[in-house]
């Protein structure tokens, strides 16, 4: 294996008391840190300042400054976080950040809230569940398929970039999966878009982190880039992305209207979704498929790519999934039946996820005044978990620097439920959380029946904190064909 330090994500050494959530008499001093540092290295790296925000908050898990108009509260410690996600996520909605998201993605359940989030995800949870999602395998199967003969009339050995690679694939899949076979081309045209949509929402997302507009100000720039009919660069972009995004789905729609099936795929199962007060309508139906292909896509890839990364730097756990990929499965195709066979296979991922989660900050604004751990919290404050430097806190995770996949074993499961947030937590858990943890195991399984993936020597690979965690010069990586790599050699 060759040799490679992972930079570590800094926490302070200090030891911090564990918190318990209480109802104060007096209101205690916030920690706090200077906005304009903040927002400079928000601007800049954002992964950097939420380690900077982490190390100043030590011994009280909660720190506080000012970004424009906005209180901006940073809480580290998983009961705050609970405190904040489900015991009392009443008192919270998305924050602004999400109306620009929205612009792009419409109101689905990733951008909603309130009663009509209530009524969607009650109407979609059960076409989420395991289940249901065994009935699309062979959708998911085919393209990882397809993704494998390109890499079979390569050679014995070649280099992949696994960021791109993984890109196209989970966005193949997933596309599959949403539109179904005839279809699931429609994804593979829409990625010059979505990948476009993705970059200039993570622009849009960090500057409103910032500068902390007012949201009907983010609303109204949303209502302006949907309908006018003339915007001055990077606009016009955002304008042509949504259009482009909003053609194609519509045309798919049309379809299947045209030719309605029963099929397995996803777009199926919201066309069938329904309660007492009726079926989604074909806007929902839209923005639902969108959230699905653009957040669903982009996260798993991400996780992939570091999940890769991480095996070639600890070729002890590689060579443990191999074997248990080759006991499994051998050389035959999976099937659903074999997933809960693969508990290495999947903890890989999920270890990956942790060390190096693709969602890296969790943004909240309080509708109400609320109080932490005596800390005040006033209505109209944004809230923000950063997902990264609670991953990596030593109280929650032993040697979290040390890539692990033992921490994500059935049987040693008891880590405290908010303190690995790579799906959020809460009520608003994301809902495609079993597909993910499902495609990943998938992929990560066909592609090692058939090759060994090395890091290339002297490549950086770092993380980038944009609209999701990814690495910033990619992952660079040398494929090598199962059949022509010795024992020995591999377990280097």
């Amino acid at each position: 294996m060759y040799a490679r330090r992972i930079s570590p994500i800094k926490r302070s050494a200090n030891v911090r008391r564990s918190p318990m959530i209480v109802t104060a008499t007096a209101e205690r001093p916030t920690p706090t840190t200077s906005g304009i540092r903040v927002a400079q290295d928000m601007l800049l790296s954002g992964l950097i300042s939420f380690n900077r925000i982490a190390e100043k908050a030590a011994g009280s898990d909660i720190v506080r400054w000012r970004g424009g108009a906005r209180q901006v509260f940073a809480i580290t410690h998983p009961d705050y976080i609970e405190h904040v996600l489900r015991k009392h996520c009443d008192r919270y909605m998305k924050s602004v950040e999400y109306q620009l998201v929205s612009t792009v993605l419409g109101r689905s359940l990733f951008t909603d809230d309130g009663d009509t989030w209530q009524r969607h995800r009650t109407m979609l949870n059960p076409f989420f569940a395991r289940r249901q999602l065994n009935g699309m395998i062979d959708l998911m199967i085919d393209p990882i398929d397809r993704y494998l003969a390109g890499l079979d009339a390569q050679g014995d050995a070649f280099e992949v970039e696994m960021v791109a690679d993984m890109t196209m694939l989970t966005l193949d899949v997933v596309g599959t999966a949403l539109f179904g076979h005839e279809l699931g081309s429609v994804a593979k045209k829409m990625g010059t878009a979505v990948t476009t949509g993705l970059r200039l929402g993570e622009i849009a997302a960090r500057l409103t982190l910032v500068a902390a507009p007012p949201a009907w100000a983010v609303k109204l720039l949303g209502h302006t880039v949907h309908y006018s009919p003339l915007l001055p660069p990077p606009l016009d972009r955002a304008q042509l992305t949504m259009r482009t995004i909003d053609r194609m789905v519509e045309d798919v729609l049309t379809d299947r209207g045209q030719n309605p099936d029963d099929g397995d795929d996803l777009l199926g199962m919201l066309l069938r979704a329904r309660d007492e007060d009726g079926t989604l309508t074909a806007r929902r139906v839209r923005d639902e498929a969108v959230t699905f292909m653009i957040a669903g896509h982009e996260t798993t890839a991400n996780g992939m790519a570091w999940m890769w990364y991480l095996l070639a730097l600890n070729g002890w756990a590689r060579d443990r999934m191999l074997d248990e990929i080759d006991t499994v499965l051998g050389d035959r195709r999976p099937t659903a039946e074999d997933i809960p066979n693969l508990p290495w296979t999947s903890a890989c991922f999920q270890e990956a996820l942790r060390y190096f989660s693709p969602i890296w900050v969790v943004p909240r604004t309080a509708i109400d005044d609320d109080e932490i751990d005596g800390y005040r919290i006033p209505k109209g404050s944004t809230v923000l978990v950063p997902v990264n430097a609670v991953h990596h806190d030593p109280r929650f995770w032993e040697d979290p620097q040390r890539f692990d996949p033992t921490r994500f074993l059935p049987e040693n499961a008891n880590h405290h439920r908010f303190a690995y947030l790579p799906f959020g937590a809460g009520q608003r858990i994301c809902i495609g959380r079993t597909f993910a943890l499902m495609e990943a195991t998938l992929i990560a399984a066909m592609m090692s029946q058939r090759f060994l993936f090395e890091a290339v020597p002297g490549h950086p690979v770092e993380p980038e904190a944009t609209l999701t965690l990814r690495p910033r010069r990619g992952v660079r990586m040398i494929a090598r064909r199962r059949s022509q790599v010795g024992s020995s050699e591999r377990r280097r």
